[in-house]
């Protein structure tokens, strides 16, 4: 009589699908299905470990398999990321990596911050608790109105770890969002705010009573067709006493009367918008006789 003879790898199989088809205890009705994972190495007496078990297991069948890794590792929960320093890095929901996660953090500043449009600015920081000296460190900025970042320039850490970009006079004019990339490392992101350069002149530093006074101004960077605020100090306060319309080329000429004598304060404001801050212009004296 012929003897069957069967490879133990099948039969291992064979046993771990009969206990999932196996009935639980009384009460254990609903549970979530026992997952096996299938073996990578033939000659593996153990399935590898399973990295995680997926939330919606309870409607799996029985049958099937979820993604497995063929070591112990960091892993995480489905749709979310897992690098903590110095462990295994978990990229996605159900897969495991041997990446060790860089240590450490990178840090990042502006001065001044606000700044002026079109005025130097100086963005710096450097990599904490593990710094490194010639690391690359990459700068990154979205400029308003824009849906994503672009790398504008790079150097490298000195030997304390530190990094300095300097953005040149008429490169930052509106505001924008920083960060930077270094050694495996991303900074937070940094929202730079810039108020507009606006000027307010008059054609006569002393007026009589009632007589019209020409003023005029421009503003940086263009804000063609914005209306501009022109407003007088009245008793610690600020009052609009006219609304130019600024032309294509950004600039505002307009003539007022002053009916009281005395000293006059004024102002050109522009409303905040998405492109720069609330702005300023220096306060102007005019003397009424």
């Amino acid at each position: 009589m012929r003897r069957l003879i069967f490879p133990s790898s099948l039969l291992v199989l064979a046993a771990s699908l009969l206990a999932i088809a196996a009935p639980g205890p009384a009460g254990a009705a609903g549970s979530a299905p026992h997952i096996v994972c299938p073996q990578q190495n033939a000659r593996s007496y153990m399935p590898p470990t399973c990295c995680p078990v997926p939330t919606n297991a309870k409607q799996r069948a029985a049958g099937e398999f979820v993604p497995c890794c063929g070591y112990p590792g960091t892993c995480c929960a489905p749709g979310t990321t897992c690098c903590t320093s110095g462990t295994t890095c978990c990229t996605s929901g159900t897969t495991c990596c041997t990446t060790i996660c860089p240590s450490g953090s990178l840090s990042i500043a502006s001065s001044p911050d606000p700044s002026m449009a079109g005025r130097k600015v100086v963005i710096s920081g450097g990599l904490t608790s593990n710094p490194v000296s010639g690391a690359e460190v990459a700068l990154w900025r979205e400029l308003s109105g824009q849906s994503s970042f672009h790398q504008v320039a790079q150097t490298t850490t000195d030997s304390a770890g530190q990094y300095t970009f300097t953005m040149k006079r008429g490169s930052v004019n509106a505001d924008q969002q920083w960060y930077v990339t270094a050694n495996g490392l991303t900074s937070p992101t940094l929202q730079q705010k810039v108020d507009a350069v606006i000027g307010l002149a008059a054609g006569s530093h002393t007026a009589t009573a009632g007589q019209l006074v020409a003023l005029s101004g421009h503003v940086t960077p263009s804000h063609a067709g914005q209306v501009l605020l022109i407003e007088q100090s009245r008793g610690g306060s600020w009052a609009v006493i006219a609304r130019p319309r600024l032309s294509h080329g950004s600039g505002y000429r307009l003539s007022h009367k002053f009916m009281r004598a005395g000293s006059v304060k004024l102002r050109a404001v522009l409303p905040g918008d998405s492109r720069n801050n609330r702005s300023n212009s220096p306060t102007l004296t005019i003397t009424i006789k």
